[in-house]
């Protein structure tokens, strides 16, 4: 074997694998994992306003921000990440350019209006929404809305006393009458 073509083919080896390692990383975009904690403020205010304290603590007391914290950062895809982490960014930018200030310090009725203006598919059953998810997957808010209410319901303070929770339920009915205002069940 000659010495120069196992060095030259070696070499192009590493250069094909070098290269394709950077294409890849160009197209995915580099990794904004670990990163979430420094918006932990921006999250618990976002979840304080889709699930606010009434006679009940809200989702913020609930500490749900912690839930989506740890559960996007372990067990979301890189695509839904992303699109999580970039809506994070881009609600603040449109706070910043809308409002002179952050999401944290805007009043009630501003953050409510950004979080509104967020939700704009207003018919989900159509069929260019359900295309739309098919290609491009879930949006940012309605990860987070779909996160906060399972963090919130799935909590000690949302299992006790949103919902009713029983520790050690008796016997299985099937079928059950509701009473008026009667809170839904939990099971934890």
């Amino acid at each position: 074997m000659d010495r120069r073509k196992a060095i030259g083919g070696i070499l192009a080896i590493t250069g094909i694998s070098f290269a394709s390692y950077k294409g890849i990383r160009f197209f995915y975009g580099t990794s904004n994992r670990g990163k979430l904690n420094d918006h932990k403020s921006l999250i618990a205010e976002l979840v304080d306003v889709i699930i606010p304290p009434t006679d009940t603590p809200g989702a913020k007391e609930a500490n749900v921000q912690d839930y989506i914290i740890d559960f996007m950062e372990a067990c979301s895809s890189n695509k839904e990440f992303n699109t999580f982490f970039n809506g994070l960014s881009d609600l603040q930018e449109t706070t910043l350019s809308d409002y002179d200030t952050t999401f944290e310090n805007c009043t009630i009725t501003q953050k409510t209006a950004l979080l509104k203006n967020l939700d704009t598919n207003s018919d989900p059953n159509s069929i260019l929404t359900k295309i739309d998810t098919k290609i491009r997957g879930r949006s940012f808010f309605k990860i987070l809305k779909t996160l906060t209410v399972e963090g919130y319901c799935t909590s000690e303070i949302g299992a006790t006393q949103m919902l009713a929770y029983d520790r050690a339920p008796g016997k299985y009915i099937a079928i059950t009458t509701l009473q008026p205002n009667q809170k839904a069940w939990a099971t934890r």
